[in-house]
């Protein structure tokens, strides 16, 4: 029998088709389950008595009172209390910082003072090391270049204070600077997967030690004959307090020999010397992970400053196929990702915005485009099966397979910046911590 095309039918054909497909949906209906909505839902709110306090307390450093690069430039805090839980998320570092220079103004050029450090590390009972981020001022600057303009605005406002000059969606805000032989009180939102996973420490039994290094006098600040010195630092944060009963419970559970896990992305962060004149170059990582998400690169061509200079090897051009020839791809063993090679900018934007998962349009990044094929080129690249739907889908680099980066056209580059994110959980026990990745 020949088949008719839907126009070619009759009336009748056409209304039980119709019925058909309204039976299909109305089953489907028939078989979801009503749900109170949102106002008619008049029951209590939950509560929370047996949070019986909450204070914000400072902690000092151990190690000295003023800081500067030519003299004392490890900041240590320690972390300690007897029954408090600290809310990470309230942590701030807040320090007075001088201009030393007798004429010269110093002039941030970065979101964060955070960035005058050049290392990060988290040291839990003693000896197990929750954190350590090298190369911290340019990791900390690159992830806030990827925030939404407006977070950005309000974070310099928190830290520097901003100046009253034009913005842009890229600068939306540029720092006031400090006049010669006077001083600033900076408060510093540290980049720390511990102190933001969303839980509370107990501090009782995960005794914290949190240390920060200087990097160099001009690392951060435009020119290169700045002085300045830090003085005053200390730590303030949120800790609250249990009630008895419940702190008991959490006592008894350490000692019949279970744990607390925290789940926490973990950084680390390299560099590695590009060849000059190469075109082809492959970098690999001798550290492995048990789940690795996401790898982040970008270069630096020597020019301007390390901590906020993001070359682009298009450097400005337009984006056609003869300019943009830069690719790269990363390989595990004998697995390539992605299958065919990165090729063009828009497709490492398009990359980079999978790795943030924010393709969809959910949120932004504050890079101009032409900023982006010029001094603020990000790409990233996502290693995981069910980005954002499940915890642990990331690849695993421990089983022999080493990960290598393989790039093609990296221009004038000099230096390449890579930032490995992968799956950390720190394990909490009467016995004490342990740490797996």
């Amino acid at each position: 029998m020949q088949r008719r095309l839907p126009h070619e039918w009759r009336d009748e054909e056409k209304s039980l088709y119709v019925y058909i497909v309204n039976m299909s949906l109305e089953t489907h209906i028939a078989g979801s389950d009503d749900q109170l909505i949102a106002g008619l839902h008049f029951a209590g709110r939950n509560t929370a008595s047996y949070i019986t306090s909450r204070q914000n307390v400072s902690f000092a450093p151990q190690t000295a009172s003023n800081f500067k690069p030519s003299g004392s430039r490890l900041m240590r805090f320690s972390l300690a209390d007897q029954q408090g839980w600290l809310d990470g998320g309230s942590v701030r570092l807040i320090f007075k910082l001088t201009n030393l220079h007798v004429t010269g103004s110093l002039q941030p050029i970065v979101d964060s003072p955070a960035s005058m450090f050049r290392r990060l590390r988290i040291i839990a009972n003693g000896s197990a090391v929750l954190e350590d981020i090298e190369e911290y001022s340019r990791v900390h600057q690159l992830f806030s270049e990827l925030l939404p303009s407006q977070r950005r605005y309000n974070n310099i406002t928190e830290a520097w204070g901003g100046a009253f000059i034009a913005s842009g969606l890229d600068s939306p805000v540029h720092p006031d600077p400090i006049e010669a032989d006077t001083e600033r009180t900076v408060v510093v939102h540290l980049m720390s997967s511990l102190l933001g996973q969303g839980k509370l420490l107990p501090l009782s039994m995960l005794p914290v030690i949190l240390e920060l290094e200087l990097g160099e006098l001009n690392d951060c600040f435009a020119g290169g004959d700045n002085q300045w010195e830090i003085s005053r630092p200390r730590l303030v944060a949120d800790v609250v307090q249990i009630d008895n009963q419940l702190a008991n419970s959490y006592a008894s559970h350490a000692l019949a020999g279970r744990s607390l896990p925290l789940n926490f992305s973990g950084l680390y962060s390299l560099k590695s010397a590009v060849p000059t004149g190469s075109s082809l170059y492959s970098f690999p990582i001798a550290r492995g992970f048990t789940r690795l998400n996401t790898v982040y690169l970008s270069f630096w061509d020597g020019t301007g400053k390390f901590v906020n200079s993001f070359y682009s090897p298009l450097v400005g051009l337009t984006n056609t196929t003869l300019n943009d020839d830069f690719e790269y791809h990363l390989t595990v063993g004998a697995d390539r990702y992605p299958q065919f090679s990165i090729d063009s900018h828009q497709e490492c934007f398009y990359r980079l915005r999978l790795a943030r998962q924010i393709a969809q349009g959910t949120d932004s990044v504050s890079i101009s485009p032409h900023a982006y094929r010029t001094n603020k080129f990000i790409t990233a690249l996502n290693l995981e099966k069910v980005p954002g739907a499940s915890s642990h889908s990331g690849i695993n680099t421990r089983s022999g397979s080493q990960l290598t980066i393989n790039l093609r056209n990296t221009g004038a580059a000099t230096t390449c910046h890579v930032i490995l994110m992968y799956d950390q959980i720190c394990n909490i026990s009467a016995a004490g911590v342990e740490v797996l990745d």
